[in-house]
This record gives C-alpha cells, structure tokens and sequence, in this order.
C-alpha cells in the first residue's frame, strides 16, 4: 500500500511542507490523521418606555423582559452578534440598538444597493442600511420607544443625582442595571464599535455626499511583505504543474457526477497543504482545522474554480510538467454531470466575480483566504480566534484596494466583494447537496469523509 496520507502529514514539517509530493495516496486514515499536529464586560441595555411613558413604566416593561438568569446566550435578531438583552423590544446586540436608534425616525427613505434581500452577519452588516434597518422593523423593533433629546434631557433633569462621584465602573454597571430609572444614558456609557461614528457611517456605500476621494492610498510595507507572502505560498501550492497523470484525471470526460467530484480530490490536497502555510491556521487545534476545512470545503472549491477560469476561451486552465505547458478544461462537464441549472449559476458567478475583481489574483486569493476563515463552521471551538484571522485579512483586502483603486470607488468595491461570498455560499450549498446523492463505493475515501458522506 501506498504512503497514506496520515503518514504524508505526519513526517510534514512547516520547513520542508513544499517538498510534499501531492500526487494522490491509495491508503487513506481519515482526515482527522492528516493534521498531526465581541464579548464585552459590559452590562444589560435598559429596556426603553414610550415616549409617553412614564420612568415607573418603563421599569415595569424592563421586568417584563429581563435577561436571562440561566446563563444562556442572546444572539441579536439582526445580525447573530451576541446580545446583551432586549433593546426597543427585540433582542439585539449593542451595535444594532445603536444603529436603530440612529436611523429609525430619519425621513431619509434607506435602499438596498444589491438585491434587496442582503444576508446580514457581523461582516455584513455596515454594508447594506436598507436591509438591515428592515430587519430591525422585522424582528419587532419600535421606533415609538426612542426617546426625543427633550425627553432624555427631562429624564436626566428630573431624576435624583448619585449621591457618590468617585464611583467605579464595575459599582456604575451594577448601580445602572439594578435601576432601570438610572441617569445614565447606556448608549453613552457602552463603548460599541458605532459609538464614534457618525450617522453616514452605516448608510449604503454608495453616498451621494462622498468627498471626493479620487486618490490612493499606498500600502504599507507590512501588509505588502505580508500580502506577497500569502500570494507566493498560494503559487507554489495551486499553480504548480500537474503530473501526466493527474492531468488525464483533471482533463478527462467524466461521465457521471461521481466521476467528476473525483477530480477535486487532487484540489482538497492541495488546499490542506495551502492552509498549512498560512500562521493563523497552523495556530488553531487539529479540531478546528479540522472543521474550518469540512465545513468550507464547498465554497472554496467555488472559489478556486473562478480563480482558474480564462473569461474569454470560457474553460479552466490546467498547468502541466510537460513541454506543452498546459491543457483546458470544458466547463459543459458540469452541465453534463450536474445539470444546466447549476451550470448556468456557476459560470454566471465566475463572471461576476471576474467582473469586480478585474481578475486580479491578488484580490482573489484573499477573498479565498477569508472564506476558508469563517467562523460559523459547524461545531468550531475557537471561533473568535478565527474571526479575528478574517478580519485581518479583510483588513489586508481593504488597504490593498485602496491602493490600487481611488479610495472612492475601493469604498464601492470592498463591500461588493463581501457580497459575493454569499453567492458562493448558495453555490456551495447546492453542491453539496448534489453530493449528498453520491454513490460513496465510487468515491475516493478522502471525499467521503470530507464531504461527511454516511459509510
């Protein structure tokens, strides 16, 4: 029997992980084998009356909806942050309460710049006004119960002063959650990621009063060197050429779905060898590499085929070690095997996403990265430690559109890209759905697992 792939990743070391061969293994151990190796200390929202109502009043309501004593966690109905408790009576996390008070009673009429039906996370959320103050309306939240500036002045005049100035935080949160007729506004108080914005901050990206902002920003020598660091390991790994052999696998006619979900075998090699280059995977457990790679396997296969798709001879290019240098791959094997439906949708995606990104590699490999880093994989330990890989690469995308675009139009761009990932979400969800129907016996044991197909 051949080397397997336990063995493979087990004799791996992260200085000669480029020397792995990734010619496929015919004995196969699992998965679990090839990897051997916004929470706030703040306090509860209180829960806000009427306009008319009295503070007695709202104390009544606040004891109608109190916060859980069990220690269960609030997750907000808007964007699945967690929640402190109820605010403007819907469950919502701090910065949603901030936004909705905000932008509830303006006369400003909010759209959607996409397609009206926008899927809001804690990524999302700053990016579509139109959706997300819908939502808010959706799930309950009453624009009736934000107070006025004469009403908060009324309510800050007439209640009785604290009888210590020198008070702590810690005695503050305490004092403020025990009197829900406290003087203390909690949106001033709680330091939420909106507190400092003002209200443009949250409006669609696409605003009518933008100062002109007809200029780059030059990136930083630290996010150059690291950027150039993700590319080149993304280059070695993919853009290396394919053997004969797995190039006959890669180009050949496959005549049933079985056959063609096959050929990603050679690809899920690949991408666990790729993940292996970057810190902020290595950093987590085998558990939650584990998960990160099971639970996105779908979507980033729908990545990779974007990136290795030529627009204009409308085929995926496969590189070889031969003199010829490489071969095409036809995308009607899809329609053959997959049916017209999910071919239409996939070339209609690797379109749009060539469209925006302009085929920038560069921009590709990063919204690659940042979908492998989604934190609302199934059964995650570390989630806020992949959020915050995410969010750095995020950051990574931001600046280098900004320096490759007029700040502006990157403004535009950035969120669009986001977007997109919810496409190969929907693409991703229907493959595997289509996998699901599989006749594992045909199937290469590394699929089976990965794809969480029953033995």
């Amino acid at each position: 029997m051949c080397e397997s792939i336990t063995d493979w990743f087990h004799n791996m070391s992260t200085n000669d992980i480029n020397n792995v061969s990734t010619t496929s293994n015919a004995g196969h151990n699992g998965i679990e084998e090839d990897f051997h190796h916004h929470d706030h200390d703040g306090f509860s929202d209180q829960y806000y009356g009427s306009p008319d109502s009295s503070m007695k009043q709202s104390a009544r309501e606040q004891k109608r909806r109190p916060k859980p004593k069990d220690g269960s966690l609030l997750v907000c109905g808007v964007c699945g942050d967690k929640a402190l408790g109820y605010n403007f009576d819907a469950i919502t996390c701090e910065s949603c309460k901030a936004f909705f008070r905000r932008n509830a009673l303006k006369t400003k009429v909010f759209t959607c710049s996409f397609d009206g039906n926008c899927k809001l996370d804690t990524h999302t959320r700053k990016f579509c006004s139109g959706c997300r103050l819908k939502k808010c309306f959706d799930i309950g939240m009453r624009k009736d119960w934000i107070l006025s500036d004469e009403q908060l002045a009324k309510r800050k005049t007439t209640t009785k002063p604290e009888k210590s100035v020198c008070i702590t935080h810690k005695n503050k949160q305490r004092k403020m959650e025990d009197s829900p007729g406290s003087t203390e506004d909690v949106s001033t108080t709680y330091m939420s990621e909106d507190s400092n914005k003002s209200p443009m901050d949250d409006l669609s990206p696409l605003k009518s009063d933008l100062e002109d902002e007809d200029y780059i920003v030059p990136l930083s020598e630290e996010y150059r060197k690291e950027i150039e660091n993700l590319e080149t390991q993304y280059k070695i790994v993919f853009d290396s050429g394919y053997t004969e052999e797995q190039v006959q696998k890669l180009t050949g006619d496959p005549r049933s779905p079985d056959e063609l979900f096959n050929m990603t075998d050679i690809f899920i090699r690949r991408l666990i060898k790729f993940a292996k280059h970057i810190p902020e995977f290595r950093a987590l457990p085998q558990e939650d590499q584990i998960h990160l790679l099971k639970g996105g396997i779908m979507e980033i296969m729908v990545l990779r085929s974007a990136m290795g798709f030529d627009s204009r001879a409308m085929q995926w290019k496969v590189k070889t070690n031969q003199q010829e240098g490489e071969k095409r791959l036809d995308p009607t094997v899809i329609q053959k095997n997959l049916g017209t439906g999910m071919y239409v949708e996939h070339v209609k995606f690797i379109r749009s996403l060539n469209e925006i990104t302009r085929a920038n590699k560069t921009i590709m490999t990063l919204l690659f990265v940042i979908e492998l880093f989604s934190s609302d994989r199934p059964n995650l330990i570390n989630k806020d430690l992949v959020s915050k890989g995410q969010e750095k690469f995020s950051t990574w995308l931001r600046a280098y559109l900004e320096s490759q675009i007029p700040v502006g139009e990157a403004k535009i761009t950035y969120p669009k890209l986001l977007m997109k990932l919810l496409d190969v979400r929907s693409l991703g969800e229907s493959s595997a759905q289509l996998a699901s129907h599989l006749d594992i016996t045909r199937l290469e044991p590394l699929l089976v697992e990965v794809f969480n197909l029953q033995k």
